[in-house]
C-alpha cells in the first residue's frame, strides 16, 4: 500500500500548485478586463470569445491551469484527496493578496477573518491522521 501522508515535498508541491493557481486567475481576470466588455449577453457572446480568444493574458493563464492539471494529477497519486484538497486551499490566501498588490482590489476585514480561519483549518487538517494511524 501507498503512503498517503502529507509529506514537505507534497506540501510544498501543493502551494505550487496554488500559486500555479494564483498566477492564473490574475492572468485570466487581466485578460478579461482588457477587452472591454462589462457584461456578457446573448447578443455579444460571439465578440467577448473573441476577444478573449486574442488576448495574451487569458492564454498565459489557459497555460498556467495545464501546467496545475498536471500537478495536482501527481498530487492526488501521492497523498489522499481528503488531505490535498483542503491544504490546497491556500490558494484563498494567496489570491486575495494578489489581487490587493496586483489589480487593486480592496479585501474587507471580514474577508481577512475568513481567510484566517481557512489558515487554521490548512493547520488543523494538516496535522490530522489517518484513523488506523491513530489506533
Amino acid at each position: 500500500m501507498k503512503n498517503h501522508q502529507l509529506t514537505l515535498k507534497i506540501f510544498a508541491l501543493i502551494v505550487l500548485n496554488d500559486i500555479g493557481d494564483t498566477i492564473a486567475q490574475l492572468l485570466m481576470k487581466k485578460g478579461l478586463v482588457q477587452t472591454g466588455i462589462s457584461s456578457v449577453t446573448l447578443s455579444n457572446i460571439v465578440e467577448f470569445v473573441t476577444r478573449n480568444a486574442s488576448s495574451g493574458f487569458v492564454w498565459l493563464g489557459i497555460i498556467f491551469y495545464a501546467f496545475n492539471f498536471f500537478t495536482w494529477i501527481v498530487i492526488l497519486y501521492k497523498v489522499d484527496l481528503s488531505i490535498a484538497m483542503p491544504v490546497g486551499s491556500t490558494s484563498y490566501i494567496f489570491i486575495p493578496i494578489m489581487a490587493v498588490i496586483f489589480l487593486h482590489e480592496h479585501v474587507s476585514l471580514l474577508r481577512w477573518a475568513g481567510i484566517l480561519l481557512i489558515v487554521l483549518g490548512i493547520h488543523f487538517v494538516s496535522q490530522s491522521r489517518r484513523p488506523q494511524e491513530e489506533g
